[in-house]
Parts: structure tokens; sequence; C-alpha cells
């Protein structure tokens, strides 16, 4: 009895954890997509989408009726540990 709720217990928490993987892979491929956007279009950004490391926080601004929203985003570049900031939409 024990152990079949310890299988299942450590089955939930590996598929937790790989929940949270895909999302922050999904959520750094938005921020890198949109700091690309942001160098090629406003030339600021200073190719933070190719020297970034981790994003830190993602806090929803604005939500719009077609599924995206305004996001503050803030992120780590390669070689400084100085937070960094955007704005972004997806």
């Amino acid at each position: 009895m024990i152990g079949g709720l310890v299988k299942f217990a450590l089955l939930g928490a590996v598929v937790l954890g790989i929940g949270f993987w895909v999302a922050e892979g999904v959520e750094r491929k938005n921020v890198r997509e949109c700091l690309e956007r942001n160098s090629q279009q406003y030339g600021i950004g200073r190719q933070h989408h190719v020297y970034l490391t981790d994003v830190t926080e993602v806090e929803i601004h604005r939500s719009y009726g077609d599924g995206t929203a305004t996001r503050f985003v803030k992120y780590l570049i390669q070689g400084s540990s100085e937070v960094q900031s955007a704005t972004c939409r997806w």
C-alpha cells in the first residue's frame, strides 16, 4: 500500500517537473523572439536575444481579446549579473 503511494507521488512529481520544464522553455522562446523583434524593429535590445541566459520574471500587464497580452519581462544576459527588462507582446 505505502509502496504504491510512493510510486504514485514520484510519478506525479516527474509529470509536474516535466510540465514546468516545457513551460519554461516556451516562455524563454517567446522572450527571445520578442527581444529579437525589438532589436530588428527598434534597434534596441543590443542583441540580447543572442545572449539571453535566463528569464527571471514575466508579468502580464494587459490581456487582449485575440489571446495575446502585453508583458513586462525581466531577464539575464551572458556576462552580466544586471537584470534587464523589456516590454513584449505575444
